[in-house]
């Protein structure tokens, strides 16, 4: 199968939304356009793959990065056999396991940006892939995660269990909600000052709550016209949060650089690429954080 979803292990599942294994293969060079997010991401690639920057610079991407929670549309070139392994990490996960919080530039982990352990654990991860080993793969990739989680493996040492705080909860609500929750009533709701949460959500989840909802409701809305473009934008808007259908249109513009109407007729002609993925069913933005 060429895209595959996989559900991470229930001790992770406070941390990991799902893991995603992906092998494309693509004759020549391959453009990809890759829409704003809300998650962290560790991605592990056997494959070659370009960033395009400003004026069509071509960047080599590292084999094992983490990145993510863009607020603008990114562009890249795979070319030939690309086999990838990514775990999607909520905000929270990214910044307690690895100390990475928005909007710090990616990591290459190769490189030795998380510490040498994270160097052998990304190389050993890289070179299963590149030997169509996913259950190996898959099972670094778990212990690592379950050891970094339990804090044995940390970054910095803490040495103990991560625990849920005011802002991770509060943020869990907003995932759950759809990003439609005011942080006046979570912070009703968790018992605690509004300038309390706002410093707690910062501090805990690496990204203030009114970014993350806002990259929470964009998300799924691209994600909706991905798989039912013919849903009609004023009433997407509506069922979303949105002002209006222009309130919409404008974060389009802002987040993803397109207005919804382009945005449908690039799904609709790179159609192949996106079927794989039944949003109502298996899309992985439907595992909803849980707390520990």
């Amino acid at each position: 199968m060429p895209h595959q979803l996989i559900e991470p292990p229930p001790a992770l599942r406070p941390l990991v939304q799902a893991y995603m294994m992906l092998d494309e293969y693509h004759v020549g060079a391959e453009a990809h356009i890759f829409m704003p997010e809300q998650l962290a991401h560790l991605t592990f690639s056997s494959g070659r793959r370009w960033s395009i920057g400003e004026g069509g610079l071509l960047t080599p991407v590292p084999q094992a990065t983490l990145e993510g929670l863009v607020t603008t549309s990114s562009h890249l070139i795979s070319e030939g056999v690309t086999r990838t392994l990514r775990a999607e990490l909520y905000p929270w996960a990214a910044r307690q396991l690895f100390g990475w919080s928005y909007p710090a530039a990616a990591l290459d982990l190769l490189g030795g940006a998380a510490g040498s352990g994270a160097a052998q654990t990304a190389h050993e991860i890289t070179a299963a892939l590149t030997t169509c080993d996913d259950e190996t793969a898959l099972g670094l990739l778990n212990d690592w995660l379950l050891a970094l989680a339990s804090g044995e493996q940390r970054a910095g040492g803490a040495g103990r269990e991560w625990t849920a705080g005011a802002g991770v909860r509060a943020a869990i609500e907003l995932y759950h909600r759809g990003g439609q929750r005011r942080l006046t009533e979570l912070a009703g709701s968790l018992d605690v000052s509004l300038r309390t949460l706002e410093r707690q959500f910062l501090h805990e989840v690496g990204i203030s709550a009114k970014t993350l909802a806002r990259l929470i409701r964009f998300e799924t809305a691209h994600n909706l016209l991905a798989s039912a473009p013919g849903t009609p934008l004023a009433a997407l808007a509506y069922d979303l949060g949105f002002a209006d259908q222009a309130h919409l249109t404008h974060e389009f513009r802002i987040l993803g650089g397109v207005t919804p109407g382009s945005f449908i007729r690039m799904i609709e002609t790179r159609h192949q690429e996106v079927q794989w993925l039944d949003f109502r069913h298996d899309n992985p933005r439907l595992l909803l954080p849980q707390l520990p």
